[in-house]
């Protein structure tokens, strides 16, 4: 269930293939994901608000039908809900949308299940952008799930830096460091997304007619999930302990809907934005949307508004603005990370950020509001570096964040919440402060 912002109890696996605990030696050790401080982090604070609209999950997701590439996948996901219902809906997603996202992973989907899906939204959201949408589904489909690698669209990189997408291990083994995910794993993002925001979050499970005039609520979600490239050499087919300790590469999945952040900070110490807000001002999404001069107003605080009032152009929920486009259509984003043991040293600089990262956070738009990217990742590696890897623990550090936040807010900020996860090169990074003076800067003038 979900409690204060977050899954706080996950109790046994969902249908054997969820569950808030990691299995280690060989199964005889179960450890609580939200009580592993050296492994995850996690914190949350609604700041200077009167309640915390922020949720979060972290489960490990374990494949069903057996076979040798159903291991596990640690999953991690931020909810930043708004409007009246946004704490209700944060809430519902940290609880179900993992549960739904197994289910309909195991099912088996085609793509005329997406078709179907599309129908239902053209039928009872209705409007010009769902009826555009269901009349190029087939385009649509070929685009985003079966030609797309999750970086064909490429939102984060120029085409032309993009490199060489094969590597080699020390073995002659051929990597594809972009066709991380399938057509079939694709298709469960895109289908799940979009299935639980018609029927959970908008309410058209049951087929109730609604008014979508009614007050309503959203939430953004930005997810990763975790899993180790070579299964048999990380040991996974055994335990779920690959990502305390990996010993190769891991895929790093990310999926973005709304504008939290994800970040990586790789082994100088730099950090690396993994994912893109979905924003009114925007370029792509004013293509999606075909957005004119009228529906992107600023507001008093001289933001652009969808609308005149959504912050952001894809959420789950916000039933009223549906009908003009805003919808939970994901970014999918795949990256190869981690240990680069078995790879040649001429290899490791065809990976995205080069190998040996250290660690990734998941920050909501109350922590990117007032720190940049830079500035989180070096309040991090700092606070490791003055107290010590022994006692700076992930959970600590996540905790760090949180309370700079709180001791620099200003009177109306945003609910705060940082999640950590640990990777191979944790506290290896530079003893270096790029962003020091600036953050000292912010703690005297807060």
């Amino acid at each position: 269930m979900v409690t204060g912002g977050c899954c706080l109890r996950a109790g046994e696996p969902v249908m054997g293939v969820a569950s808030g605990y990691v299995r280690a030696a060989g199964g005889k050790l179960r450890v609580p994901l939200l009580r592993f401080p050296g492994a995850v982090g996690h914190a949350t604070s609604r700041v200077n608000r009167l309640q915390n609209d922020d949720a979060y999950a972290i489960q490990m997701l374990r494949g069903g039908g057996g076979g040798a590439r159903s291991g596990a996948v640690l999953y991690m996901s931020l909810f930043d809900g708004h409007g009246p219902r946004g704490k209700e809906m944060a809430q519902s997603l940290a609880a179900g949308l993992h549960v739904e996202l197994v289910e309909q992973r195991d099912r088996g989907l085609v793509r005329a299940d997406l078709y179907s899906l599309l129908e239902r939204y053209y039928k009872v959201i209705g409007g010009a952008y769902w009826q555009k949408l269901y009349r190029n589904r087939q385009q649509f489909y070929d685009r985003f799930v079966k030609n797309c690698h999750t970086k064909q669209e490429q939102v984060l990189y120029d085409s032309e830096n993009l490199g060489t997408r094969m590597l080699f291990d020390k073995w002659g083994n051929l990597i594809d460091k972009n066709s991380l995910l399938n057509e079939a794993q694709r298709l469960a993002l895109y289908y799940t997304f979009l299935k639980f925001d018609l029927e959970k979050c908008c309410g058209f499970g049951s087929g109730e007619v609604h008014d979508k005039g009614e007050p309503s609520g959203g939430s953004t979600a930005s997810s990763v999930f975790v899993s180790p490239w070579d299964e048999y050499n990380s040991g996974s087919c055994n335990d779920d302990a690959f990502f305390v300790e990996p010993r190769g590469l891991l895929k790093l999945v990310v999926t973005q809907v709304g504008d939290s952040r994800v970040l990586i900070c790789d082994s100088s110490g730099l950090a690396h934005n993994l994912s893109t807000p979905h924003h009114v001002t925007s370029a792509r999404e004013s293509q999606r949307l075909d957005t004119k001069v009228r529906e992107a107003d600023l507001d008093a605080f001289g933001d652009a508004r969808f609308l005149n009032n959504y912050a952001n152009t894809r959420s789950f929920g916000d039933l009223p603005a549906k009908i003009h486009g805003l919808s939970a259509e994901p970014d999918i984003f795949s990256y190869l990370v981690g240990n680069t043991r078995d790879l040649p040293y001429s290899e490791r600089s065809k990976l995205q950020f080069g190998g040996d990262e250290c660690f990734v956070a998941l920050v909501t738009d109350g922590v990117s509001d007032l720190l940049v990217d830079q500035e989180i990742v070096d309040l991090i590696t700092t606070t490791v570096n003055g107290r010590g890897l022994r006692t700076a623990t992930p959970q600590l550090v996540a905790e760090e964040v949180i309370k700079f936040i709180v001791s620099i807010a200003p009177k109306h900020a945003d609910n705060a919440t940082c999640l950590v996860l640990r990777l191979s090169n944790w506290g290896n990074w530079p003893t270096l402060d790029r962003t020091g003076a600036a953050r000292e800067a912010l703690l005297i003038n807060g």
